[in-house]
Parts: C-alpha cells; sequence; structure tokens
C-alpha cells in the first residue's frame, strides 16, 4: 500500500513537473498590439473626441483627387506630394475624406498610425481593380476603408 501512494506521488510530481517545464519553455500568447504600419480596414481606432491629424501620402503614379467633405472641395495630390488634415474636433462628427485617381488607374490605401493622434493615408497604384475610394473615421473612432 506504501508503494502505491508513492507511485500515485511520483506520477504526479512527473506530471508536475513536465507542466511546470512545458509552461516555462512554451510561448505564452501574444498581447493584442495596436496597429501602426500597414494595416487594414477595422484595426486603428482612435479614442472618440481626441483631436487628430490626418497625414495623405501620393505614392501612386498618377495624380490623385482628394476631397474632405464639407471642409474642403476637391485638391490634387501630384506622385510624391503629401497633404495634411486636422481635425480640432475629434472623430465626431464621422469623418470622410474621399479620394481617386484622376486618370483610369486603380489605386488602394495602406493606413498606419505613426503616433496616438495621427493617422497615415499612403495611396498607391495598383494594376487592377478593385480601387479603394475612401477611408471614414466613424464617431466611435474607428477606421474603415471602403
Amino acid at each position: 500500500m506504501g508503494s502505491t501512494i508513492w507511485r500515485r506521488l511520483g506520477y504526479l510530481g512527473i506530471a508536475s513537473l513536465v507542466g511546470l517545464t512545458t509552461l516555462a519553455m512554451g510561448t505564452m500568447p501574444a498581447l493584442a498590439q495596436r496597429c501602426t504600419v500597414n494595416c487594414g480596414s477595422g484595426q486603428i481606432q482612435f479614442t472618440p473626441g481626441d483631436r487628430i491629424t490626418v497625414q495623405v501620402v501620393n505614392r501612386s503614379t498618377t495624380a490623385v483627387g482628394i476631397e474632405q467633405p464639407p471642409l474642403t472641395g476637391p485638391r490634387t495630390l501630384q506622385p510624391g506630394e503629401d497633404l495634411e488634415l486636422g481635425f480640432g474636433w475629434g472623430t465626431t462628427p464621422n469623418i470622410s475624406i474621399l479620394f481617386w485617381a484622376l486618370r483610369d488607374q486603380p489605386i488602394r490605401v495602406r493606413l498606419g498610425r505613426p503616433a496616438a493622434q495621427t493617422l497615415s493615408m499612403e495611396l498607391y497604384s495598383v494594376p487592377s481593380e478593385p480601387s479603394h475610394r475612401s477611408i471614414f473615421i466613424e464617431n466611435d473612432g474607428r477606421v474603415s476603408i471602403k
């Protein structure tokens, strides 16, 4: 009977040792990180009400029209040019930024968050449709590509 208890404790001890070793040597689950570069739709969110700045860079091979209704009418960004838009009222009401290629060429946008209150938009050429047409910053702070 005494040896049975020690055998059971031995197995329990070995199982505990194996579990602790696996825990110590295994990979721990990664914590969610905020997206800062090459972000997709829905991966960036600002705090509602915080002032934000949007930096737009035209990395495409064509001139691009850009508009932030109702505040700014259409503007043209040549390849390599950039534009900075400030939104002192934060994300309420929703912010819409529309963009389009001035000649028949599809373009898409890469989002980034280089600083806590800054959204970067890089417009670039792609060989085929579909094109992105706009980004929306919802009043809850979420950023989406349309």
